[in-house]
């Protein structure tokens, strides 16, 4: 049953994350001129995508004594990713739009049409499925580091083109309103928060190492003696 459930959350994962990419790529909607391949300038749109891979590896994959250990960690690092992606718009872009709207249907925004499924959808699902899976693989804590990748090869594109070389605008207001300057500044915060995330992600879903519970050794003599005692009572 609880495969079952797996299995069904990367297949909505994969349909409705693919139909809402679908819908920026053939330019049917357009968010900052986000239509075409310009969409996957947006970490919301590489997130997801990540997390559709990571869906389609779990379903081709399936026994969990034969899935491969690069296919756990790239479905944690996908779900870290996802999850990046929600909590920024819950808590720093949501409310940036609703400031800078000064209504708070400008916060509602970000979850309307097409993003509710990229925004909300698809990381609340990733989470799940990683949380409830059935896996013989284990991460070790070293190995949470992982959850950084997609975030700082991101980071390192986007502040390039933004700060260096000028040819992206700072979409998610990273730099202050042009303070180039703060750009590596986000980024250690970003990459601080990613791996927090990573490490609760971790702790929470069964790839974490678990310690053994300790054995308490009795003597012999010990249980001869406790015997004896009770003996004794009685």
């Amino acid at each position: 049953m609880r495969k079952a459930i797996e299995n069904i959350l990367h297949v909505i994962i994969i349909l409705t994350t693919a139909a809402a990419i679908g819908c920026y790529f053939i330019g049917t909607v357009d968010v900052l001129g986000g239509t075409g391949t310009k969409c996957f300038r947006f970490f919301t749109i590489d997130s997801n995508v990540i997390a559709l891979i990571g869906s389609l590896f779990c379903l081709i994959f399936q026994n969990p004594n034969k899935r491969p250990k690069w296919v756990s960690i790239f479905q944690y690092m996908s779900t870290v990713a996802v999850t990046v992606t929600f909590l920024t718009v819950v808590f720093f872009l949501s409310p940036m739009a609703w400031i800078g709207s000064g209504k708070f249907s400008g916060a509602l925004m970000m979850f309307e049409g097409n993003v509710f499924v990229l925004h909300f959808t698809t990381p609340v699902l990733s989470i799940a499925a990683l949380l409830i899976q059935k896996t013989d693989n284990k991460l070790a804590k070293k190995e949470i580091f992982w959850s950084l990748l997609p975030t700082v090869l991101y980071s390192i594109v986007y502040i390039t083109l933004v700060a260096f070389v000028k040819c992206w605008p700072d979409w998610y207001g990273f730099t202050f309103g042009g303070h180039f300057e703060l750009a590596p500044v986000s980024a250690i915060v970003m990459y601080a928060f990613t791996l927090f995330l990573g490490w609760v992600e971790w702790k929470l879903s069964p790839l974490s190492e678990k310690r053994p519970k300790r054995k308490i050794k009795v003597s012999a003599e010990e249980n001869t003696q406790k015997t004896d005692e009770s003996e004794t009572e009685d």
